[in-house]
C-alpha cells in the first residue's frame, strides 16, 4: 500500500518490523481521531510521537510523514485497501499492536467517544480479532 517508501530505502527482512505497519496505524489512528470530529492537542500528541519513529525509520521529516497520512485518509473511501492489506501481511500480534494504538488513540483525550469506539470494534472484527481481546485492550485504557 504504501510503496512511496520502498522506492528510496531499501529495507532488509530483519528490519521488516516494518515501517508500513505502522504507517498503517498511525492512519487508521488519524482516522480515529477524526471521528469525534475535532483532532484534540492529547490525540495529536500521541499519534506524532508514532510519526516520529516512522521518520527515523525511512529518513523523512515528520510533516511529511503527517502529510502522506493526511492523504491518505483524505483519499480513502473505505477500510477495504487497509483490511485486505492488513489481514494479508500482519500476525495476529501485530493486529493486537494496532488495535492497541487505536485505543490508546481513543482514549488519549480520556474520553471515549462512541463512534470511536464502533470503528474500533469495526476494525477488529473486519481484521479476525475476537471480542474478548478487544475487550481485554480496552479494559486496559479505561483503568
Amino acid at each position: 500500500m504504501f510503496n512511496f517508501f520502498k522506492k528510496e530505502k531499501k529495507v532488509s527482512e530483519k528490519e521488516k518490523p516494518n515501517f508500513e505497519i505502522e504507517l498503517t496505524a498511525s492512519v487508521l489512528a488519524y482516522e480515529l481521531a477524526r471521528s469525534d470530529g475535532e483532532i484534540t492537542e492529547d490525540e495529536l500528541s500521541v499519534l506524532m510521537s508514532e510519526i516520529q519513529k516512522i521518520a527515523k525509520k525511512v529518513g523523512k521529516s515528520e510533516k511529511e510523514i503527517l502529510n502522506i497520512i493526511e492523504v491518505y485518509s483524505k483519499d480513502s473511501v473505505s477500510f477495504h485497501e487497509f483490511v485486505e492489506d492488513i489481514n494479508e501481511s500482519y500476525s495476529k500480534q501485530e493486529k493486537l499492536d494496532l488495535l492497541y494504538f487505536m485505543w490508546k488513540m481513543a482514549y488519549a483525550d480520556n474520553k471515549l467517544d462512541v463512534d470511536e469506539e464502533k470503528l474500533i470494534r469495526r476494525m477488529a472484527n473486519l481484521i479476525k480479532i475476537k471480542d474478548i481481546e478487544v475487550l481485554k485492550l480496552k479494559n486496559f485504557f479505561r483503568n
